[in-house]
């Protein structure tokens, strides 16, 4: 699911041309991801993947309102992910965790890696 999560959020995040259906659908897919109830070692990934590729370009189009998204990601629905997940399978959960708290202390989201600088798109 990580790799359909880059598939996804990839296209406006790794170069200058627009999303195809634009980053309000990006938003869409992730309250409607939250929405759900969560599944063992599928959520916490396919949310930590797309967080990291399209969550700079989502905290810069809707600011505080994707922190604050964030805020409830990490103490709201992250417990409920913790709850249906065994103890052997926590990984994806510690690392979601670990960049939301990232998130949270510099109040910002690292561009996604292998991003092409903009002197390099022209």
């Amino acid at each position: 699911s990580s790799g359909i999560n880059a598939e996804y959020g990839g296209p406006s995040t790794f170069s200058n041309m627009p999303h195809p259906h634009g980053m309000s659908h990006g938003w869409l897919w992730l309250s409607r991801m939250l929405n759900l109830e969560p599944i063992p070692d599928v959520t916490a990934t396919a949310l930590e993947a797309f967080l990291k590729v399209a969550g700079s370009a989502l905290l810069k189009m809707y600011k505080s309102q994707f922190l604050k998204l964030l805020e409830f990601i990490y103490s709201q629905y992250l417990p409920k992910v913790e709850a249906v997940t065994l103890e052997s399978n926590l990984g994806p959960i510690t690392r979601l965790k670990l960049y939301l708290e990232k998130i949270q202390k510099t109040r910002s989201v690292p561009e996604p890696e292998g991003r092409m600088s903009q002197s390099i798109c022209g």
